[in-house]
């Protein structure tokens, strides 16, 4: 029985080990860690363009790019959408992965109970995206336009078709977590 115990304490202290080290290289790596969240930009070359041209800016990145939340400092990957020559940063809490099956919408599911960085870019929106080592500052504004969001729905939906399933999307789900909210990033004005 004392071996039994013994094992157990030595198998949590390896997890605390364990989570305390990937919790101190998220906060001191410069960015996310894979799909990881990670530290605030320590590299890349300021940009202050207040009209950049996402479209070639994006090119090559499969619409996926690095940001961080500068009130937090944290930073992770996320995708993007340009619509009518806007940026735009969707946050999915359920209204996509809520249509995939098995183990892939386990997977999301967990994430999404852990996901808030929608919550810390509503209140406080400045925001540097990383791109190619170029850094370009902004604001993330939250979407509350109806039509808009139905317009960006639409696309979103048009995009998950193209990339990830060619086949028919169910429909959105109808319990559970089945939102999605979108942020317009705004550049920060040149100076």
């Amino acid at each position: 029985m004392r071996i039994v115990r013994n094992i157990g304490i030595a198998l949590i202290v390896v997890v605390v080990i364990f989570t305390t080290g990937i919790l101190i290289t998220q906060r001191v790596s410069d960015g996310p860690i894979g799909p990881l969240q990670g530290g605030p930009f320590r590299t890349g070359t300021m940009v202050n363009d207040p009209d950049p041209d996402w479209q070639s800016i994006l090119e090559g990145h499969e619409s996926e790019f690095q940001f961080e939340l500068v009130a937090w400092g944290t930073t992770r990957i996320t995708g993007a959408m340009i619509h009518d020559g806007t940026l735009y940063v969707p946050c999915d809490l359920g209204f996509m992965w809520g249509r995939f099956h098995g183990q892939s919408r386990l997977i999301l599911n967990t994430l999404y109970i852990f996901k808030h960085w929608h919550t810390d870019a509503e209140q406080d929106g400045r925001a540097v995206i990383r791109i190619d080592g170029k850094l370009y500052p902004g604001m993330l504004v939250r979407v509350r336009d109806e039509a808009l969001i139905s317009s960006l729905r639409t696309q979103l939906e048009d995009m998950a078709r193209a990339w990830i399933a060619p086949a028919e999307l169910e429909p959105p789900p109808t319990s559970g977590p089945r939102d999605i909210w979108f942020f317009r990033f705004d550049p920060a004005p040149g100076q």
